[in-house]
């Protein structure tokens, strides 16, 4: 008797890390964390506490202490004291290979350059595809005031954690877009089941700093900076997030420089 071949058919586990910035208390990433945990095999690879605006820095002048391991709510899980894109090196140490890195879901949208190169989100997406791992950043726009919490009950979770989980899943079976090394990907405050998704280019420049002078309690000055959001210009991330409310959708090309470049440069050196 022949088996059926729709049972001889091998199913892949994908092995997927999910981290972020902002700790392992954080809401938006252990609501996609219970997303993803039926679909694939999961591991969870968080900074121990709040790590925002850090880039893609590593931590090389001390020790990195592991301060939880274990399983729990059914997936792998490991908390640190190092930074975001140290979790991309940590989990290829302690588990086989990767087949995709996902970097949130962050609180506040990492839309325009300036904020992508200061995200430690999207830092460490970054650090997952210079070592070869395809890479989604996830972010969800928030006010000021949330942009450095970790917990909150946001009702958008469920419809955020859908949209992601179907990148994910086509990134998983398609592979990534050629010659894309991370996919960034930002929401709107408020999303829903008709919300559009638009593939965009970033902006350049997502706000401004003011430097203001404070005094602490012994009269030494101190500085802190004010940040305040410019307008940004249509068709891009900023824009259709911010401005739209739509799903941005943008490609990070790391591997950009051109031979045209080049040869500009030899000019202006000659």
């Amino acid at each position: 008797m022949r088996a059926d071949a729709s049972l001889l058919e091998r199913t892949s586990v994908y092995r997927v890390c999910l981290t972020n910035d902002d700790g392992p208390l954080s809401d938006a990433m252990l609501s996609l964390a219970d997303a993803l945990k039926e679909e694939v095999d999961l591991f969870v690879v968080v900074p121990d506490g709040q790590r925002s605006a850090t880039g893609k820095a590593l931590t090389l002048k001390r020790p990195i202490r592991i301060t939880e391991k274990h399983k729990r709510r059914g997936y792998s899980f490991v908390a640190h004291d190092g930074a975001p894109a140290d979790s991309v090196i940590l989990a290829e140490a302690f588990y086989e290979k990767l087949d995709l890195v996902v970097s949130g879901i962050n609180t506040g949208a990492n839309v325009g350059y300036q904020s992508m190169l200061t995200s430690g989100t999207v830092g460490a997406a970054m650090e997952a595809a210079l070592r070869g791992i395809p890479a989604i950043a996830v972010s969800q726009q928030a006010r000021p005031h949330e942009w450095f919490h970790t917990t909150g009950n946001n009702p958008c979770f469920e419809t955020v954690c859908k949209v992601t989980k179907q990148l994910i899943m086509k990134v998983l079976k398609e592979g990534m877009p050629e010659r894309v090394s991370v996919l960034n990907l930002n929401f709107p405050s408020h999303v829903d089941d008709d919300s559009d998704l638009v593939i965009v280019k970033p902006t350049m420049i997502r706000m401004y700093n003011e430097v203001e002078e404070r005094m602490d309690p012994n009269g030494r000055p101190y500085y802190w900076y004010i940040a305040h959001e410019c307008k940004p210009p249509e068709k891009t991330d900023a824009y259709e997030v911010l401005v739209r409310q739509n799903i941005a959708l943008t490609p990070i090309v790391i591997d950009s420089i051109t031979a045209d470049d080049i040869r500009r440069l030899e000019e202006f050196m000659a």
